[in-house]
């Protein structure tokens, strides 16, 4: 059976609608989200060496560092965005937007799916429903890393006037390259069993 493709919304934000797919006679619902491992352009390959950005108002010492992420939200399905594209390719689109909206980034080369998917389930989601996150690899140039940079000095010496910026790209406030000792990841990116 082909999954059935939809939007929601969600307790913990009811002004948005969020992307989900959801098989017709199982039950189960997925919603689905992106987040993007950027690397350097031009220098050599380190997996291990990715921005990160970190979620405004925490102490930069705190575990609040991860990639740019973000939920498919229902407008992504509707209209020019989302007509006629396969999910794979919406994806993308929101990985985009989520870069751009939490890292300053517009430009991303060679964005590709790594075949990496995370699933997890929130604790205010039913039994049968869950979210991935869809693993993005992707590089920048140096001037865009330049200009992510200033904007996040910027911000740090402008806060008042930072926070009057529309919510969804004031969700983060520095930005780095990942350092375990420095930017301590979120632990939903680093899990232990």
């Amino acid at each position: 059976f082909p999954v059935t493709i939809g939007s929601a919304r969600l307790p913990h934000d009811p002004d948005k609608k969020y992307a989900y797919v959801e098989h017709p006679q199982e039950g189960w619902r997925v919603y689905l989200r992106s987040a993007v491992f950027i690397h350097e352009e031009g220098q050599p390959f380190n997996p291990k060496r990715f921005l990160v950005v970190k979620r405004t108002g925490s102490r930069m010492t705190s575990a609040a560092w991860e990639p740019p992420k973000g939920q498919m939200e229902g407008k992504d399905l509707t209209g020019t965005h989302g007509h006629n594209k396969s999910i794979l390719q919406v994806l993308k689109e929101n990985a985009r937007r989520e870069t751009a909206e939490e890292s300053f980034i517009n430009n991303l080369h060679s964005l590709t799916h790594t075949g990496l998917v995370f699933q997890g389930q929130e604790s205010s989601y039913s039994s049968n429903h869950f979210f991935q996150y869809h693993i993005f690899r992707a590089f920048v140039d140096t001037k865009s890393l330049t200009q992510s940079y200033d904007i996040f000095d910027w911000i740090s010496h402008n806060k008042a006037e930072f926070m009057k910026w529309k919510r969804d790209i004031r969700e983060k406030d520095a930005v780095a390259w990942f350092n375990p000792k420095t930017t301590r990841l979120n632990p939903r990116w680093c899990q232990v069993s």
